[in-house]
């Protein structure tokens, strides 16, 4: 099959020479990473959440700094929050190496108090490593120690120029504080948009909600549930739904669609698992099966049917969905969703289905935390 670019899509056709390769876990994707981060010639552009220089992100310090040294373009952006446990000393090691680091949204002192506490909760959430502007690395995996044993879904796909994902690094590198002119070309690439139409065959999303006005990840998951006439699977590490996303899945189920949402049984945030448990008995009502998996797993994917699917750093929370800056891509080649399936397969095979007997009677107690642990979800 061949991949022809127009503006933010990849159109499939038969003899393309783009290829892919989904990854699991997250060791197998850092395993990737560094393949193709030494085998870089050209450009390597990173944006991510969590990265800590322990002994992995090491491992990705000097990769980095040994290909800027060559003389390679080479320009991350890093979470200020997500990043707060990389040293000075690592990030100056970059910097002299020749690496251009910048920190999106900075905690900097403001005075303007309410401006420092609106700007505070605008967090750059994406795990996109770009690599020759010919590799791209898409999905929920971060660069920490601790994370090495996770499950997690990364995809990786080469052999097309991703367009919207270089304009959306060039958007953060900016407002993270590099300088304009040397991505200037980044911003001139093709920007017409139109993804959130399921019709087409592949296409990267970029939600950025401080400079577009629709909610681009939510709509893309209530569009999902919209259009599913046989299965929807839903993985996220965190859950904490919405009125609109559950009254989504109550239509889904009217129509007969089964939906499965995946989710690890014991989260890495011990809060985010109380908020997930004080919407089980919502969310098994509205008519969705949950799976409790026994691994932490951090990845976010969606398949509808056997038709399309979708690999991303978007949680089904509402800072994913309205506040953070995210990235994924849709694809509805068949072969695609069909390996994208087969990995939800495997998760049903050692998940834990909830229902009502394990939940148990609904006493005032447990009424109370339910009610404490939703009131936080606005936050997460």
């Amino acid at each position: 099959m061949t991949g022809r670019l127009k503006g933010d899509i990849l159109e499939v056709m038969n003899d393309s020479t783009y290829s892919y390769q989904f990854y699991s876990t997250t060791q197998a994707a850092w395993d990737a990473m560094f393949e193709a981060l030494r085998a870089a010639k050209k450009s390597i552009f990173w944006e991510v959440f969590i990265f800590v220089d322990d002994r992995i992100g090491e491992q990705f310090i000097e990769i980095l700094s040994a290909k800027a040294k060559a003389g390679l373009e080479v320009k991350m952006v890093i979470d200020a929050i997500g990043g707060r446990d990389f040293s000075k000393s690592a990030a100056r090691r970059l910097k002299e190496a020749g690496v251009d680091l910048q920190f999106y949204n900075r905690l900097q002192p403001d005075f303007r108090v309410a401006r420092w506490i609106s700007r505070l909760w605008f967090r750059n959430h994406r795990k996109v490593l770009i690599v020759d502007e010919d590799v791209v690395f898409i999905g929920g995996v971060n660069v920490k120690a601790n994370y090495q044993a996770w499950d997690d879904i990364y995809l990786k796909i080469a052999g097309l120029v991703p367009r919207p994902l270089l304009r959306g690094f060039a958007k953060s590198y900016i407002s993270s504080g590099g300088k304009k002119d040397a991505v200037r070309y980044m911003l001139k690439l093709d920007d017409r948009r139109g993804w959130h139409d399921l019709k087409e065959k592949m296409k990267f999303i970029v939600h950025s909600p401080q400079f577009e006005r629709q909610k681009v990840s939510r709509k893309f998951y209530l569009r999902a549930l919209a259009l599913g006439k046989e299965s929807v699977n839903f993985l996220t590490p965190y859950y904490a739904p919405d009125k609109e996303f559950l009254k989504a899945i109550t239509l889904a189920k009217k129509r007969g669609v089964k939906v499965n949402i995946f989710m690890p049984l014991r989260p890495d945030i011990k809060i985010m698992e109380l908020i997930a448990r004080a919407y089980f008995r919502l969310t098994i009502k509205a008519g969705a099966n949950v799976y409790l998996l026994p691994k932490m797993n951090h990845g976010k994917a969606v398949t509808v049917d056997d038709k399309s699917g979708l690999v991303s750093s978007i949680n089904v929370t509402p800072r994913s969905f309205s506040i953070n800056e995210e990235s994924g891509v849709y694809f509805n080649d068949e072969k695609m969703v069909a390996e994208l399936n087969g990995i939800f397969n495997g998760y049903k095979k050692t998940a834990q289905l909830v229902n009502q007997e394990m939940l148990g009677r609904q006493t005032w107690w447990s009424r109370i935390k339910d009610w404490v642990a939703s009131w936080f979800d606005r936050y997460v």
